[in-house]
């Protein structure tokens, strides 16, 4: 179904770039030969754009090549501009030997996008100014740049959630929603660029994109860092819970808990990103060779084996004040075993003295925890969990946080995470089920 879905996305595209190109190419005249260099310049550009683009999570490249793009809109806002982007993405793809349908995808959204811009553009009374003109169509040319930005991740995201079965509108937040702020400030940037163009000709334009790829390359090299300091903490992460048989992935789902209840107690951007990576490192202690056969018993704990693990959360804090960019974690580490009431540990504080990263985490924790299939029991309803967390409201846990969790909005999404976990608990023992079915099955004698 993906597939087909995938395949109708791109024939859809395909066929409104189509439609739009042949608008353009009937409302807008070609214009001088200037237009049709000006539309090769800022093409050739683009080029050399989409060939320092860098992959990101959801599949989208990160490139800059929009910026020259749409630069030549007051310049060429016509057909030969739709010729030159479009012939500009398809020997990129080519060159980068994408597949025959990422290839069509990708030729035809960018020809979409700004042939939509350039009837935009025209529409608002915008028309085409030529090199050696005066260069004042701003606002027509702030609607075509917002026009082509919507087209761009709009479509991209369309074939993405189509590729992946995800909601639409999910993936175009992810697409475009860290880049809203950076794509507004970069219009004086793209507006310029094409206004030097237009005012001094190629070489001084050339000598205003080289720094613009500079930038980029520097953000390339920075993006690719934080990455890789993310894999590597999972990959962290991942070593110590390879020793708890229980807790496969338990890290990665208290972050998510932590990123939603942070979420809905109101907590900043920065902040919430801080105590969502101390969530990630939270059992990171658990790495000790001490706790290696306590994580693998598969009962409960001894009141020595239970003192043994309670001193994780000192061992994780002092792991990561070892990392100097992490040193805003540790306190949040060290008490996320901290109670409301004073009776955690290891420091027995209490109240608003613990770390509101602590708090978050500490609920977190706890709700995988209770959701979670151990030996001795199995994990509780989403609807037991409430309960037991309103009941724990002041002793273990902040009162102001269960009320923002337990609240009916804000437990929907948590609710959602619990039981897509106990959906895959379920998966993963009925095929260890049916493997050892099949073991047995094998190894039994036949008898005549």
């Amino acid at each position: 179904m993906p597939k087909r879905q995938t395949n109708r996305v791109v024939g859809l595209v395909t066929c409104a770039a189509v439609s739009a190109a042949i608008a353009v190419g009937l409302s807008a005249p070609v214009g001088d030969t200037s237009n049709i260099k000006a539309a090769a310049f800022f093409a050739i550009v683009g080029l050399l754009a989409l060939a320092l683009a860098y992959q990101m999570p959801t599949g989208v490249s990160g490139n800059i090549s929009f910026i020259p793009f749409i630069s030549a809109l007051p310049l060429a806002p016509s057909l030969p501009l739709v010729v030159a982007i479009s012939s500009a993405v398809l020997a990129s793809e080519i060159l980068l030997k994408r597949g025959w349908q990422k290839t069509l995808f990708n030729t035809a959204q960018y020809a979409l996008s700004i042939s939509v811009a350039i009837l935009t553009f025209r529409l608002l009374g915008g028309v085409s100014r030529g090199a050696n003109s005066t260069f004042r169509d701003i606002g027509p040319f702030v609607a075509g740049y917002t026009v082509f930005l919507l087209l761009n991740t709009a479509s991209v995201s369309l074939v993405i959630s189509a590729a992946q079965g995800k909601k639409f509108f999910s993936i175009w937040k992810q697409v475009a929603g860290g880049a809203v702020l950076y794509d507004l400030f970069a219009i004086p940037v793209v507006y310029g660029f094409g206004y030097v163009y237009q005012k001094w000709g190629a070489l001084p334009a050339l000598g205003v994109a080289i720094p613009l790829f500079g930038l980029r390359q520097l953000y390339k090299i920075n993006y690719q860092l934080e990455t890789l300091n993310q894999d590597l903490l999972k990959l962290i992460v991942s070593t110590v819970e390879a020793r708890d048989p229980y807790t496969s992935g338990h890290s990665e789902r208290v972050s998510r808990y932590a990123t939603m209840i942070a979420a809905n107690a109101g907590v900043p951007a920065k902040p919430a990103e801080r105590i969502v990576k101390a969530a990630l490192l939270h059992d990171v202690g658990k790495i000790h060779e001490e706790f290696a056969s306590i994580l693998k018993k598969p009962g409960r704990l001894t009141a020595a084996e239970y003192e043994v693990m309670k001193s994780h959360a000192l061992k994780g804090a002092e792991l990561v004040s070892k990392v100097s960019q992490f040193a805003d974690l540790v306190p949040m580490i060290r008490a996320h075993h901290e109670a409301w009431d004073g009776s955690g540990y290891p420091d027995g504080v209490r109240g608003d003295a613990i770390p509101l990263g602590s708090r978050i985490i500490a609920l977190a924790d706890t709700i995988d925890a209770m959701s979670t299939n151990r030996p001795y029991r199995r994990g509780l309803s989403s609807k037991e969990i409430r309960a037991e967390i309103i009941l724990q409201s002041g002793s273990q846990f902040s009162p102001t946080l269960v009320r923002f969790v337990t609240e009916q909005s804000a437990w929907a999404g948590i609710e959602k995470t619990i039981v897509a976990h106990q959906v895959e608990m379920r998966r993963v023992a009925y095929d260890e089920s049916a493997a050892s079915s099949e073991f047995l099955k094998e190894r039994t004698p036949v008898r005549g």
